[in-house]
């Protein structure tokens, strides 16, 4: 029994060590798929609306462009700007 009770603690540090990355990246791949759906819902009203309604808002439509854009994690900007 006291075999048990010892090994517990190593258990617990174990799934801390596994459990707690994996929920790190599930969190955020869960935010930026959040963030994709809300950018492509934002474009898809967008391009719904006429020139007149853009104008209302304050919205060229020039501005509003459908390449790529780039998304760069806090931490790795983080990073990127402490090597300099």
């Amino acid at each position: 029994m006291s075999e048990t009770l010892s090994n517990t603690p190593e258990t617990n540090g174990l799934a801390r060590e596994l459990v707690e990355p994996l929920t790190s990246k599930a969190a955020f791949y869960f935010n930026f798929a959040r963030r994709h759906v809300q950018r492509a819902r934002t474009k898809k009203i967008l391009r719904a609306l006429s020139d007149e309604q853009l104008k209302d808002a304050g919205i060229d439509r020039s501005l509003m462009h459908s390449g790529p854009e780039f998304e760069v994690d806090a931490r790795l900007m983080s990073a990127l700007m402490s090597l300099r």
